[in-house]
């Protein structure tokens, strides 16, 4: 009897372990928000053996400012047994954009002038930094010197060359929050000129490659990731731009040791004026009806599976060709609005095209079940044929909410 007692325990406590590490895992590895299609049932893998409860009670919640059409708490468990958590469920109309694939540049003006490092100045008392002394840091943005708005590099060094030295007021913009500085211009020794110890950028430009369009809203979307500057790592501040004709004439192959990128060139006119950039990608305007592959349904997140896909993108002038590839993991939990799967690209002719994923692939749109499922946004640097891809999910709710915020007669002015 005292065996039986023994072992009977020992299974009770192996289960409760086995119990509270599946829900720790679950917890951890499930969203706190879904969205589904609206009258579309809430369902999760079913390869996790999760069973979800719906719940009656009605939720108002907006993803990214987008207010839902309707919600729901969904309860979610294991063999609907062992409770995991609670979660947001957001319904959502069906969504159809068509997909692209096709390269394209981009010209981008940030708001003001960015700081994006420091430069000493040689002075007869030795070298010093009146910028980093009023406390400016890189990654801030110069608005405004002694009221007079700064666009570019040239506004900045006239104005501080005629400042005879004498203290100007600095309006500076640092993660959403703006402020002013007294900053006092020093004479430079070496140069026989006043200056302040930064230097600054006013634009970027690139290759990319665009991932879809929404002709209801007239809402490009590209690249899957932000523009973020090359030495800082913030996004650069947007303040105008514009998506450009591009064509593909060279490509630099990726290795361990190197990342490879599409080379490219600026071949025509404007194909839309940009409105956003976020960390979920590059969003514009289109200035007129765009050329597409085909028009596609947008994946939620819970419908994804690990397994074959194909990624469109252009290898070779401005043509897209289908390649492909495998989802070899999906998260879908809230951690990341970017690295949401890893891909392994599989196909022969890409693979010997490119060695894998090259930077100007970013954007190109990933298909998996005749859905629209993601885009390329990063490479593995120590194995290039594998690379992290964002949600199609992500990057259209960051579309919608540019697309809510405009008037329908601004969208058919930008549009025409």
């Amino acid at each position: 009897m005292n065996k039986f007692i023994k072992f009977l325990f020992s299974i009770c406590f192996l289960f409760s372990s086995v119990s509270l590490l599946s829900v720790g895992y679950f917890q951890k590895t499930i969203g706190d928000t879904y969205s589904v299609v609206k009258g579309s049932e809430f369902k999760l893998d079913d390869t996790h053996n999760i069973v979800t409860a719906r719940a009656e009670n009605l939720i108002s919640v907006g993803k990214n400012g987008v207010q839902s059409v309707g919600g729901y708490k969904a309860n979610v468990s294991i063999f609907g047994l062992i409770p995991v958590k609670s979660v947001n469920v957001i319904e959502v109309n069906n969504t159809e954009v068509c997909i692209l694939g096709t390269p394209f540049g981009i010209k981008m003006f940030t708001e003001g002038v960015l700081v994006v490092g420091y430069s000493d100045v040689e002075t007869d008392d030795g070298m010093k930094n009146p910028s980093k002394d009023a406390g400016i840091k890189k990654g801030d943005t110069i608005l405004r010197i002694n009221g007079q708005n700064v666009k570019n590099n040239s506004d900045v060094q006239n104005i501080i060359r005629g400042t005879n030295g004498k203290t100007v007021e600095v309006l500076l913009k640092r993660n959403d929050r703006q402020f002013s500085v007294g900053l006092t211009p020093i004479y430079s020794k070496t140069d026989k000129i006043y200056k302040i110890g930064i230097w600054i950028r006013d634009s970027s430009a690139g290759i990319g490659t665009l991932t879809y369009f929404d002709p209801e809203t007239n809402v490009v979307a590209g690249l899957g990731h932000g523009i973020c500057d090359a030495d800082t790592g913030e996004l650069v501040p947007c303040e105008s731009g514009q998506f450009v004709d591009a064509e593909i004439v060279g490509i630099k192959k990726s290795s361990k040791e190197v990342t490879g990128e599409l080379q490219g060139v600026f071949s025509g006119g404007t194909k839309a004026e940009i409105v956003c950039n976020d960390i979920t990608g590059v969003f514009g305007l289109a200035k007129k009806p765009m050329t597409f592959e085909k028009v596609i349904e947008i994946a939620l997140k819970q419908d994804i599976k690990q397994g074959k896909a194909k990624i469109l993108t252009t290898l070779d002038g401005k043509e897209p060709q289908y390649y492909d590839c495998v989802i070899k993991k999906v998260y879908r939990n809230d951690s990341s609005k970017i690295k949401n799967m890893v891909i392994e690209v599989t196909d022969p002719k890409l693979l010997q095209k490119t060695g894998g994923i090259v930077q100007g692939m970013s954007g190109s749109p990933i298909i998996q079940n005749g859905k629209l499922i993601g885009a390329v946004t990063h490479v593995l640097v120590d194995d290039p044929t594998k690379g992290y891809a964002i949600f199609a999910e992500n990057m259209l709710e960051t579309a919608q909410s540019v697309g809510q915020g405009l008037a329908p007669a601004e969208k058919i002015k930008d549009a025409s």
